[in-house]
C-alpha cells in the first residue's frame, strides 16, 4: 500500500480516520460484516455513482446500508479487499483510497475482480458519507 499520510504521531485523528477504513476493508475480508455498523454513523451516506440500477443511489442511513452490504456480500463465497494507496487531504476528517477486490461468485464461480476510488468523510472516528467509484463492467462476472 502507498502510504502518503503525514506522521501519524503528528496527527492522531487523521491515523484514527485511517485505521477504521482499514479495519472496515480487514472486516470486508474476514467475511464479519456485522463489524461494518459499528465503523459507520447511524446516518451514513453511501453513494455508488456506477452501481446497478437496483440498488438506491444515495443509500441514506447505517441500516440501509447494512442490508445492501449484507446481501451483496453474500453473493461471494469469498470477498477479499486490498488497499493500494491511500490519499490524505488537507482535511483529516476526508481521505480518498485506492482499492481493488479478488473475489469468487458463489453461483457460478467467476472471478469477481475490480478496482475502486473511495471518497471518505469521517466524524468522530466513524465513516459518515462515502462515495465509491468502481468499474461496472466488472460486474458481469456476476451473471
Amino acid at each position: 500500500m502507498t502510504d502518503t499520510s503525514p506522521d501519524p504521531d503528528v496527527d492522531p485523528r487523521r491515523a484514527a480516520n485511517r485505521a477504521t477504513f482499514t479495519a472496515i476493508m480487514e472486516a470486508i475480508t474476514r467475511g464479519d460484516y456485522d463489524a461494518l455498523g459499528t465503523m459507520v454513523t447511524e446516518d451514513l451516506e453511501f453513494e455508488l455513482p456506477y452501481g446497478p440500477s437496483f440498488i438506491p443511489n444515495p443509500i441514506e442511513g447505517r441500516d440501509t446500508w447494512m442490508a445492501m452490504s449484507t446481501a451483496t456480500f453474500k453473493m461471494f463465497s469469498s470477498f477479499v479487499q486490498h488497499v493500494d494507496a491511500v490519499y490524505d487531504l488537507v482535511d483529516p476528517d476526508l481521505l480518498i483510497a485506492e482499492y481493488h477486490s479478488d473475489a469468487v461468485v458463489t453461483h457460478n464461480g467467476n472471478a469477481y475482480r475490480n478496482r475502486y476510488i473511495g471518497v471518505l468523510r469521517f466524524r468522530d472516528g466513524l465513516v459518515c458519507a462515502w462515495k465509491e467509484f468502481h468499474n461496472p463492467e466488472a460486474t458481469q462476472a456476476l451473471t
